[in-house]
């Protein structure tokens, strides 16, 4: 049984892979071609083995070309044993193509509204957005607000 340890006295103002407006999106639906746990909601996707189909976590060699788009959070994700949410290998995900999305940011950034938002393809920090442009994949994003607790506005364009 899992107890409640934090109590937060404000709302959150999204989490990883949370739609941020009613604005246009365009979102499809792929599998997940990644080990348990390696893709996560709020991060970005490339294409898999088989485009259009799977998507992966991005990694050394990935191109702008390949971004599939960020990994929409999904309420019926079962918590495992250890109350960690992971998304499972071959499991269906929603993938935001185009809109606003809450999406994870690498550690130590301090984006801008408006700011070009890269992916970072290397390290713990391989699928979030950073504002550094060197060794980051440039896939025509742009940061919607700074970095709040490791999560910030991305518009996909």
């Amino acid at each position: 049984m899992a107890a409640q340890k934090d109590y937060r006295y404000s709302t959150p103002k999204g989490v990883p892979g949370g739609k941020v407006d009613i604005a246009f999106d365009e979102v499809v639906t792929r599998i997940n071609e990644a080990e348990d746990g390696a893709l996560k909601f709020g991060m970005a996707a490339v294409v898999g083995s088989s485009p259009g189909h799977n998507v992966t976590v991005p990694g050394t060699g990935a191109t702008a070309v390949g971004f599939d788009g960020v990994v929409l959070h999904h309420p019926n994700t079962e918590h495992g044993q250890d109350g960690v949410v992971r998304i499972k290998k071959d499991a269906t995900v929603g993938i935001m193509r185009k809109g606003h999305v809450w999406a994870r940011t690498a550690d130590g950034i301090t984006p801008a509204y408006g700011e070009k938002a890269y992916v970072c393809i290397t390290g713990d920090d391989a699928g979030a957005f950073t504002n550094v442009a060197d060794g980051a994949l440039d896939v025509g994003a742009v940061f919607g607000n700074a970095s709040d607790d490791g999560i910030a506005v991305i518009h996909l364009r």
